[in-house]
């Protein structure tokens, strides 16, 4: 997870040169009028109009992080499934990391400032959606492991309580030591004492 906050925190400071690429692409494809609102959009302006190697490469970051976000989802989804953990918030995840998954309409919230950084129009008809799925993703993750922690620690069971010695009992065995549990030699009718003198 911490990989990816960094890879998060290093593609938020190109975010001009994401949307340039993004405005660039989308002049060359004759697709300006509706929102960027899939993975699959991002990959297609890449293979097919993408004008330099600048854009394709802030492409391939923001790919590169969307596919590590969805590779961390299905680490964390078999132990979902061994703890019987089926809220909504994972459903949300699944649906979020489909290629077709229409993310147009996501609005990242609270401490994240992408939508800061774009100007009213490009946040309300284009570009918000694309720059919000990758926190929306993070924060719907980082709640469902907390979630995931917090069901595995209640299903841990309860450690047997030591079994206490009878006080008796070790007076007994303070008063009266057991005898040495050294053997002796080892003849054909069994074990024979260790010698003693007379």
């Amino acid at each position: 997870m911490k990989l990816v906050e960094e890879k998060h925190r290093r593609f938020k400071q190109q975010q001009f040169t994401f949307i340039a690429a993004l405005e660039r692409s989308r002049e060359h494809a004759r697709n300006r009028t509706q929102p960027v609102s899939t993975v699959s959009e991002v990959q297609w302006y890449m293979t097919h109009h993408c004008s330099n190697a600048t854009d394709r490469r802030i492409f391939s970051v923001f790919l590169d992080i969307m596919d590590n976000l969805k590779e961390l989802f299905q680490m964390i989804e078999p132990l979902a499934s061994a703890l019987n953990y089926s809220r909504d918030r994972l459903n949300t995840c699944r649906n979020v990391f489909s290629p077709e998954c229409d993310f147009s309409q996501f609005q990242a919230q609270y401490p994240h400032d992408e939508l800061n950084h774009l100007s009213c129009n490009e946040a309300r008809n284009y570009y918000g959606g694309v720059v919000s799925v990758i926190p929306v993703s993070l924060d719907l993750l980082k709640e469902t492991i907390s979630d995931l922690e917090e069901a595995s620690t209640e299903t841990v069971p309860q450690t047997a309580p030591e079994q206490q010695t009878d006080p008796d009992e070790s007076v007994n065995a303070t008063e009266n030591p057991p005898s040495s549990s050294k053997p002796g030699r080892k003849y054909s009718n069994g074990w024979k004492p260790a010698w003693k003198p007379a």
